[in-house]
C-alpha cells in the first residue's frame, strides 16, 4: 500500500464521518491553510465550497493529485522551515492540521509558527489519534504494540498523544483550546478487537469502570492563539447569549401555544363540570322520585293487603250467616 493510498478516502460532507465533522468547524468563506492533506479528500470539499485553499505537502504522488484541484501548493517538509518562508505575508481564516502532527518530529515548532499565519479571530482545527484508546490498552495487556499500515499505530507515527498531552502541547505553544470533539469507535469495530475480546469479561468491566473516554479513537480540538483568547471568549459568550435568546423565544412560542391550549382545556373542563353538576341534580331528582315511588308502592301494597284482609273477613261473615239464622229460630228469637 502506497502512502497516497493509505490516506485516500471518500466521505459524505453532510454525513457523520470524522472528516465531515472536522470540516464543519471551518467557517464557510474562510481562506484555508491545510497541512499534510495527502491526496486531498478534504481539500476537494473545501474547493467545492468555493473556498481558497493553500496546502503544504511533500509526498510526490499527493502533490500531483493536489495540483489538479486548483489549489496553491507548497511543496515542503513540515519539520523544516521552508514552508513558512513560502507563506511569508499570507494570512488565513482557518488552519487545518488533521492527523498530521503525530507524523512530525517537532510538532511544537510547527504550532508555534502557525499562530502568525492566522487572520484576527482565525482558528486552528487539529485532529490527533488518542493513544489512550481502550484497544491500545488491551493490546498492551497482551504485551503487544504492533505498528500497521494505518490506524492508531500507523508505522509513520512518531509522536503519541492523549487529551491531556494535547491540551498541554497547545498551551505550551501559545494556543488556547476552544472546543473539543471526540471520534468514538467501538473497540469491537477497531483493529484491536481481538485483543479486547481476549481479556476476561471481569477484567474488561473493571478496566472500563469510570473510564468515560475509553472508546475515543481521535480527538478534535478547535484552538485560537492566546492573543485572541479574550476576543474568542467574547464571541463564545455572545454565541451562548444568542442561543439562549433563541431558546427563550422558542419556549415563549411553545408557552403561548400551550397556554392557549390550557385555556381551551380549562374552558372545556368548566363546561364539563357544569354538565356534571346538571347531571348530578337530575340524578338527585330522579333518586327522590324513585324513593317517592318506592314509598307509594309500599303504601299501595299495604292498602292491597288491608283490602284483602277485609274482603276475607267479609267472605267469612257471609259464609257463617245462615247458621246463625237457624240458631236464632230455634232459640225463639
Amino acid at each position: 500500500m502506497s502512502d497516497i493510498e493509505r490516506y485516500d478516502y471518500a466521505f459524505d460532507p453532510e454525513g457523520d464521518a470524522w472528516a465531515a465533522r472536522l470540516l464543519r468547524r471551518v467557517p464557510h468563506g474562510a481562506s484555508v491553510l491545510e497541512l499534510g492533506p495527502g491526496p486531498g479528500a478534504m481539500t476537494q470539499v473545501l474547493r467545492a465550497r468555493g473556498q481558497a485553499v493553500t496546502v503544504v505537502e511533500n509526498d510526490p504522488a499527493a502533490l500531483q493529485a493536489l495540483q489538479a484541484l486548483g489549489v496553491e501548493v507548497v511543496q515542503a517538509d513540515l519539520d523544516g522551515a521552508a514552508w513558512l518562508d513560502a507563506l511569508q505575508g499570507q494570512r488565513f481564516g482557518a488552519i487545518l492540521a488533521c492527523d498530521v502532527l503525530e507524523h512530525l518530529r517537532q510538532p511544537e515548532q510547527v504550532l508555534k509558527m502557525l499562530a502568525g499565519q492566522l487572520e484576527p479571530m482565525g482558528s486552528l482545527v487539529i485532529s490527533l489519534p488518542n493513544i489512550a484508546y481502550a484497544g491500545v490498552v488491551a493490546a498492551l495487556r497482551a504485551g503487544l504494540f504492533e505498528y500497521a499500515d494505518k490506524g492508531l499505530l500507523d508505522r509513520t507515527h512518531v509522536r503519541f498523544f492523549t487529551r491531556r498531552s494535547i491540551e498541554q502541547l497547545l498551551m505550551d505553544c501559545g494556543w488556547v483550546p476552544l472546543a473539543w470533539e471526540a471520534n468514538r469507535v467501538p473497540v469491537a469495530h477497531s483493529e484491536f478487537a481481538r485483543y479486547f475480546e481476549a481479556i476476561p469479561d471481569a477484567w474488561r468491566q473493571h478496566l472500563l469502570t469510570g473510564w468515560v473516554d475509553f472508546d475515543v479513537y481521535q480527538w478534535m480540538v478547535v484552538a485560537a492563539p492566546a492573543r485572541d483568547s479574550r476576543d474568542w471568549e467574547a464571541v463564545r459568550v455572545r454565541t451562548e447569549v444568542s442561543q439562549l435568546r433563541a431558546q427563550l423565544q422558542a419556549l415563549q412560542v411553545t408557552h403561548a401555544a400551550e397556554h392557549a391550549s390550557l385555556l381551551e382545556h380549562q374552558k372545556a373542563f368548566s363546561e364539563a363540570r357544569q354538565l356534571i353538576a346538571e347531571f348530578e341534580q337530575k340524578r338527585d331528582s330522579l333518586n327522590q322520585q324513585v324513593q317517592q315511588l318506592e314509598a307509594d308502592k309500599a303504601a299501595l301494597a299495604q292498602s292491597c293487603q288491608n283490602a284483602q284482609e277485609t274482603l276475607a273477613l267479609e267472605r267469612a261473615a257471609m259464609t257463617n250467616r245462615p247458621w246463625l239464622e237457624r240458631l236464632a229460630r230455634r232459640l225463639g228469637f
